[in-house]
C-alpha cells in the first residue's frame, strides 16, 4: 500500500509543479483571488488523486475493510461505495480541478459543487457506517478530508464574491 501512497503524491507535486502557476493566471486580480484559485486548484487535486485512487482500492477490494460494517446498509459489498467514491467524489473533484485551470467562474463553480460533494460522502459515512468504522487513530485523515472540503466550498464562494465584485 505504500508504494500506491508514493505514486498518488508523485502523482500531485507533478501536477502542482506543472499546473499551479496557470491556477493563478485565471484568478488573477486581486492577491485574495490568486490565493482563492491556488487553494481551490491543490484542494481540488488532492481530493481528485485520493478519491479516484482510493475508491478504486475499495471497489477491487486492494483495501480491505471489514464486512460487517455493511450490515445493515444496502451494500452486500463495497464494490459499489468504492466506485461512488471514485466516479462522483473523485470525478466531481477531477472536473472542478480542470475547471480551475480554464475558467475563473466555472473553476469556483464546479468547485463549490464537488466540495459540497465531498462533505456530503464524510456526512453519509458517518450516518451508514458503525461507529467501529472510525477508528480513533485515523481521526486526522477524516479531518483532513473535512478541510478540503470547507476549502473547496469556502474558497469558491470567495473566489465567485471577488470576482462579482470586480465586474460591477
Amino acid at each position: 500500500m505504500a508504494w500506491l501512497l508514493l505514486i498518488i503524491l508523485i502523482s500531485f507535486f507533478a501536477i502542482q509543479f506543472i499546473w499551479a502557476r496557470r491556477a493563478l493566471r485565471v484568478f488573477s486580480g486581486s492577491r485574495m483571488l490568486r490565493i482563492s484559485g491556488l487553494a481551490l486548484f491543490v484542494a481540488n487535486a488532492f481530493v481528485a488523486l485520493t478519491a479516484v485512487f482510493g475508491g478504486i482500492t475499495v471497489a477491487a477490494g486492494i483495501d480491505k475493510f471489514p464486512a460487517d460494517w455493511l450490515t445493515g446498509t444496502v451494500f452486500s459489498s463495497y464494490l459499489i461505495p468504492g466506485l461512488v467514491l471514485c466516479v462522483v467524489v473523485g470525478g466531481s473533484a477531477t472536473v472542478a480541478a480542470v475547471a480551475t485551470i480554464r475558467d475563473q467562474k466555472s473553476g469556483a463553480i464546479s468547485s463549490a459543487l464537488a466540495g459540497g460533494i465531498l462533505l456530503g460522502w464524510l456526512v453519509g459515512e458517518r450516518l451508514i457506517l458503525p461507529p467501529a468504522a472510525f477508528s480513533p487513530q485515523f481521526w486526522w485523515l477524516e479531518a483532513i478530508y473535512v478541510a478540503a472540503g470547507l476549502v473547496m466550498v469556502g474558497s469558491a464562494v470567495t473566489a465567485v464574491w471577488i470576482g462579482s465584485k470586480h465586474r460591477f
